[in-house]
């Protein structure tokens, strides 16, 4: 498949396009920063520097959309809000613009999204046909982002929405920040450790993506995250277990709200989120269970 991606220089989107492109795939990359990407992406991939370098007869098989400024580069100003939405949105109404304006339509789009649709639902269990518990600001952005891809629905493209939850690696995401501080025994416990969170293995996200790049009929949208989501509490002393750490200290909410603001909503609450559709369609997760997919990374 010749197969275009945004955000393919971030964490989620290099582990993919090495993925592709050891499956034979052609990559095409929309990046702002092309020596850099160059540095991270497998020898061959095409880069550009916006959507108008793609001409009208370019051959694309498929688009998977990974574009988005992290929620954590800074406090949630009114200013930052704009560049989280515009950084979303924005790049996927213009991917359904390239859509629309291609000779040839690509067979699929796989767009993402995050279990942040669901917004902060304490303990109720959440599948993918569950609505939003609370709309606060991380339902509105991922609403927003889904709606903004349904429309390449209308020109017979195949869509997946990707809801994805926090993705577990050691070269990037929330892990890789993490380790250092745990390894020091500086490791905290978040508010009251209630919190719920759903989490997945990089290597289980990748074959998420690349089966719904890959596999004709599965469109819709797919919760991008293990079959066992863990309380805060259990992700803190399971990773200083892992890396034979001390876990006593806590960091309060009160704390967190007076730091953060209203950013403090993803670190104290969550989402208690199954993957149904996965399981339904078959799909075996590498990594089913915290204990083995932090086993996996923090080994060595």
């Amino acid at each position: 498949m010749k197969v275009l991606i945004t955000g393919g220089s971030g964490f989620i989107g290099q582990h993919l396009c090495r993925r592709l492109a050891a499956h034979g795939h052609e990559l095409t990359v929309l990046t702002r920063r092309p020596r850099k990407a160059a540095r991270v992406l497998p020898e061959g991939t095409h880069l550009v520097t916006s959507l108008d370098d793609i001409g009208n007869d370019a051959a694309i098989d498929g688009i998977v959309n990974l574009a988005g400024e992290s929620l954590f580069a800074g406090r949630w100003s009114e200013r930052r809000k704009a560049i989280l939405f515009a950084s979303r949105i924005g790049v996927t109404e213009a991917l359904v613009g390239l859509v629309s304006r291609l000779d040839s339509k690509p067979a699929v789009l796989v767009s993402g999204s995050a279990v942040g649709f669901y917004g902060n639902a304490n303990n109720a269990e959440l599948t993918e046909e569950s609505s939003a518990r609370r709309r606060d600001f991380g339902y509105l952005l991922c609403d927003a982002w889904e709606q903004s891809a349904r429309p390449v629905s209308r020109q017979g493209v195949r869509l997946c929405l990707v809801r994805t939850g926090i993705v577990l690696g050691c070269d990037g995401g929330m892990l890789s920040k993490l380790l250092p501080v745990y390894r020091l025994g500086l490791g905290a416990l978040l508010g009251d450790g209630n919190q719920w969170l759903s989490w997945v293995h990089i290597d289980d996200m990748v074959a998420v993506l690349v089966r719904a790049l890959e596999t004709p009929g599965v469109d819709g949208v797919f919760n991008a995250c293990a079959p066992a989501p863990v309380t805060q509490r259990e992700f803190h002393y399971c990773l200083a277990r892992k890396i034979k750490r001390p876990a006593l200290l806590r960091v309060p909410a009160s704390a967190l709200k007076v730091g953060l603001g209203e950013q403090s909503a993803m670190l104290i609450g969550g989402q208690r989120v199954y993957p149904r559709r996965l399981e339904q369609q078959g799909f075996i997760f590498r990594f089913p269970d915290l204990d083995s997919a932090l086993s996996h990374l923090t080994r060595g």
